[in-house]
């Protein structure tokens, strides 16, 4: 159920992020009065629902703060730190002259751009290698204690339609030995050599890892928005800190690539979420290639993008995070495809959803599904409809 946010608490949330946005590494943080008619319970809930809270709790005066608050922000940055020091364990054990992994996503960019690491919450730690390496990489893991994890779907999956391995460590740390940033079916497509070509070394305690470079960042962040329908406040607040470092060469680079790997829209809706939420923008402003059309744009603007990744709509209403994907896609050909695909799934849908590959529907449990799947994509046209004509 979503938690309704009227205008005053959306203002003020905006506020807090626009302050954490404005501040500089050493300075102490002012806190940001809280005006009449803001609710104050949904902003904690809201800063505890996204993991932004130990970043933006110190801009909320002290007196506005749940216990569940103050509680969490104490072991979420252990948990951060943790991560932290587990990664510069196990990063020597799976380094070697054909093989040196990219720090990927959280532990990437909590100590290379947050005023302190354990401002950026994160779940697990991600490393892309070389494909021809997983399997080493994951032997190694487990010299150090770590054991592959499915999810309960078929292992196979994994190989066969994903981008990554799970191993599971002896303290509940994760890992994602990633050999991909896109999944293989998917329209969008990343430039792999170059993101290794790329990488840059960064100090980590004793260690040097190398970190994904900031354009590379962007366009993982990018394709992660697209995936999970822009629910995530984090990575717009990644993209803010990330955008500020990027040279001229580099902005026209990330331009560039945005429209060859056709996550342009996608990039466009990003950074206009940085500046309607961090108050951000590029020096020149959003380039007319990554807006989207009359009707696309019409019908993002009906969906309100920035209350829907506050409220977190993608993960609370059926169909959003669908819609939004559709609305991603650049051209017609690829929408076509992209329904056909929704509405009847290969083996890589089918097994996402729990089968295993020696163990496949038959065809009349594939229409049943398929006919479901059909009828949602019908109420997603409906949601259009109804977004353009409020947009």
């Amino acid at each position: 159920m979503i938690q309704e946010m009227n205008i005053q608490t959306r203002h003020y949330m905006t506020s807090l992020l626009q302050a954490w946005a404005g501040s500089r590494a050493g300075e102490t943080p002012s806190p940001v009065a809280v005006p009449a008619g803001v609710d104050v319970a949904l902003i904690c809930n809201t800063l505890l629902d996204h993991h932004v809270h130990v970043a933006l709790a110190p801009f909320l005066p002290e007196d506005a703060h749940s216990l569940e608050l103050r509680e969490n922000i104490a072991s979420a940055r252990e948990r951060t730190a943790f991560l932290l020091l587990e990664l510069e364990r196990i990063l020597p054990g799976i380094t070697w002259d054909a093989c040196r992994p990219v720090v990927l996503k959280g532990a990437a960019l909590a100590p290379g751009y947050y005023a302190q690491p354990e401002d950026r919450w994160f779940l697990d730690l991600d490393i892309l290698v070389p494909r021809n390496m997983v399997d080493e990489v994951c032997r190694r893991l487990e010299d150090l204690g770590y054991t592959p994890f499915s999810a309960h779907r078929d292992p196979l999956y994994y190989d066969r339609h994903h981008l990554h391995r799970i191993m599971m460590g002896p303290q509940g740390s994760c890992i994602e030995v990633h050999w991909d940033l896109t999944l293989p079916a998917s329209i969008y497509q990343f430039d792999l050599p170059g993101v290794f070509n790329r990488a840059k070394a960064m100090a980590m305690g004793r260690e040097t890892m190398l970190t994904a470079a900031p354009v590379d960042q962007i366009l993982h962040g990018v394709y992660q928005h697209i995936a999970d329908g822009f629910v995530d406040l984090k990575r717009v607040m990644d993209m803010t800190l990330l955008l500020r470092d990027l040279s001229e060469d580099e902005i026209l680079y990330l331009m560039k690539e945005s429209r060859r790997t056709k996550m342009n829209l996608a990039l466009g809706v990003s950074l206009h979420l940085v500046k309607s939420l961090c108050g951000y923008s590029l020096p020149g402003g959003i380039p007319d290639s990554l807006e989207p059309g009359w009707v696309t744009g019409r019908t993002l603007h009906g969906l309100d993008i920035e209350l829907s990744i506050l409220t977190r709509n993608a993960e609370k209403v059926d169909g959003f995070s669908s819609l939004v994907h559709f609305l991603m896609i650049p051209g017609r050909g690829e929408k076509m495809r992209e329904s056909t695909r929704y509405v009847w799934g290969g083996e890589a849908e089918l097994m996402d959803r729990g089968h295993w590959h020696d163990d496949l529907p038959g065809f009349g449990q594939r229409l049943r599904l398929s006919l479901f799947f059909l009828k949602t994509l019908f109420n997603l046209g409906g949601k259009a409809t109804k977004a353009l004509v409020h947009g």
